[in-house]
C-alpha cells in the first residue's frame, strides 16, 4: 500500500508527529512518503492509497483554537479524490475543535474522512498505533 503523510509545521512538532506516522505504516510493511503541503503535487495523490493530512493548532486557550493556516493552505491541496485520509493536529494546549475544523476543510477538498488524532506534541506517540491503523483499515477495505 502506498501512503502520503502530509504536513503543515512551524517548529517541527508536526513534522516530527508525520514522520512518527510514516515510520508506523513502514513499520507494517507499507510505503509511506512525509511531504509539506506546500511541497504536494496532485501526482503524489493520485499515487496514495490513504493519506494523513495534519497541521499545529494555533489561538487562546479558552476561545479561538483553530488549525494553523489550514483556511489557506487546505484549498491550494489538489484534490483529494475520495481518498481514505486520517486528520491530525499536534498541541500544546487542548485543541479543542481544531480537528472537526480540519476535517471539514479536508472532505470540501474532496477527501473521505476515516480518523482523527490530536497529539501533543510532547507525546506524539500517545494514540499514534490505533490512529495509523485505522486509516490503514479503511485503506484496505478500499482495496477488495
Amino acid at each position: 500500500m502506498n501512503v502520503l503523510v502530509l504536513y503543515q509545521s512551524r517548529n517541527g512538532h508536526t513534522r516530527a508527529a508525520a514522520q512518527a506516522i510514516a515510520q508506523a505504516v513502514q513499520s507494517q510493511r507499507h510505503f509511506a512518503s512525509v511531504r509539506s503541503v506546500a511541497e504536494v503535487r496532485s501526482t503524489d495523490v493520485a499515487q496514495a492509497d490513504a493519506l494523513f493530512i495534519g497541521t499545529w493548532t494555533q489561538g487562546f486557550i479558552l476561545f479561538g483554537v483553530k488549525p494553523a493556516g489550514a483556511s489557506l493552505w487546505v484549498p491550494a491541496l489538489p484534490s483529494l479524490m475520495n481518498k481514505p485520509v486520517g486528520a491530525y493536529c499536534t498541541y500544546r494546549y487542548n485543541p479543542r475543535g481544531s480537528l472537526n475544523k480540519l476535517t471539514d476543510l479536508l472532505m470540501g477538498q474532496g477527501g473521505r474522512m476515516v480518523a482523527q488524532q490530536a497529539f501533543h506534541r510532547d507525546r506524539l506517540d500517545v494514540g499514534m498505533e490505533p490512529f495509523v491503523q485505522s486509516v490503514l483499515d479503511a485503506a484496505s477495505g478500499d482495496r477488495l
